[in-house]
């Protein structure tokens, strides 16, 4: 029989094993590898989390388990021991984070306000907007969100924006993944509403579209985006799976938007100069260069980075607003717990909303779909950001 130490050490391993995995994997996915080496790396990291827990069933069920304790095949085993002591200081170490991380309310952390709008976009249609097998299977996952549309109206406080610059509006979409397992309808839905805003700029995180027959759709779609100082983008990671990432910037630019990659966009606002620079980093380089001395400290830095893990390159140059997608909020969110899937080098630190780091203020959507569609708890997000500056 197994004894109640033994429980508690396999409960602390499979915990220990899950959290290490997870956050492997986490961080594989922030890094530039190519496509098919990240898709060889995600099974692997699935076979061996599945594993664990597999192996642990198989030796309480049919295996030694009712002949000798846990600790005694450990110590029969140090190489299994080693990994098991790893494990357990995992399993230490990841609440004591997020512990720490529940106490501690970084600076600026919350917007002034955040008036939220949830549309069930699949009702308000009145038709199916799912394209795939795959998205018809997922749809059926009870609280799944795949075709809701969280629509935010966030007011955020920044100590540098001009005055004449107070109100401010910022239409935030970020990943869209054009894949077709999501009809094109759900994505013009999105459009329409964004247009609705009547924002100043519309700024594009990223992630685009995943395949070469959605390229199409970019005219009919992000070509409506309508903002009275124009909209702009920059390329995500998931965009590198087209076979021509020329001709999609091409496609991009052509449908009236305006591309920041690796350079700075100014223009001139109720007397204000903004800059609108963009960074594609880690996945396409090179990143570009703004800094005070290029801008003048009397301009308002704006940056567009598919990934929030260049928030340390944004305060290196002063920037005063970042905006980022890449991390879809988790797409499922735990009671109490969160997120726990984040493809970030900082894990589930920076899966959406807002934070602030001296001098930059940033913001993370959490996307408008993903490869895989499914969102429990974590609808995608339309933001229209609305700045104010210090009373």
């Amino acid at each position: 029989m197994v004894s109640l130490v033994d429980l508690i050490l396999l409960t602390g391993f499979l915990f220990g094993h899950s959290a290490l995995w997870v956050a492997m994997f986490n961080r594989v996915h922030a890094l530039p590898f190519p496509c098919r080496l990240i898709n060889a790396l995600e099974k692997v990291h699935v076979v061996i989390l599945v594993a664990g827990p597999s192996a642990a069933v198989w030796w309480l069920c049919s295996g030694p388990a009712a002949e000798s304790r846990l600790t005694d095949l450990l110590m029969a085993h140090p190489w299994l021991a080693g990994y098991g002591v790893v494990c357990g200081g995992i399993g230490v170490f990841i609440p004591t984070i997020w512990v720490v991380r529940r106490l501690h309310q970084p600076e600026l952390a919350q917007p002034l306000s955040n008036h939220t709008e949830l549309v069930d976009v699949q009702r308000e249609l009145g038709r199916s907007l799912v394209g795939s097998r795959s998205a018809a299977l997922l749809a059926r996952i009870p609280g799944n969100q795949l075709c809701d549309l969280s629509i935010h109206d966030k007011v955020l406080l920044h100590s540098r924006l001009p005055r004449s610059l107070d109100g401010l509006t910022i239409g935030h979409l970020s990943d869209f993944h054009f894949t077709g397992k999501i009809n094109r309808d759900y994505f013009d839905y999105v459009v329409d509403r964004a247009n609705a805003m009547d924002v100043d700029l519309v700024a594009i995180t990223g992630d685009i579209v995943d395949k070469n027959e959605c390229v199409d759709w970019i005219p009919q779609t992000l070509g409506r985006l309508r903002a009275r100082y124009g909209a702009y983008f920059v390329l995500g990671n998931h965009d590198k799976r087209v076979s021509d990432v020329p001709a999609l910037r091409a496609v991009m630019r052509d449908a009236g938007l305006i591309e920041v990659a690796g350079r700075a966009h100014e223009l001139e606002i109720a007397g204000c100069r903004i800059a609108i620079a963009g960074n594609e980093l880690p996945w396409f380089r090179p990143p570009g260069e703004l800094t005070g001395e290029q801008t003048g400290d009397d301009t308002f830095r704006l940056l567009l980075s598919h990934s929030p893990d260049q928030l340390a390159w944004a305060r290196r140059r002063h920037f005063d607003l970042m905006l980022a997608g890449h991390t879809h909020g988790g797409q499922i969110r735990f009671p109490l717990i969160g997120p726990v899937v984040s493809p970030s080098l900082y894990g589930v630190k920076y899966s959406s909303g807002l934070f602030y780091e001296s001098p930059t203020l940033m913001h993370v959507s959490r996307g408008l779909s993903g490869l895989d569609p499914i969102r429990i708890n974590c609808a995608p997000e339309l933001a229209k950001l609305i700045l104010r500056c210090q009373p």
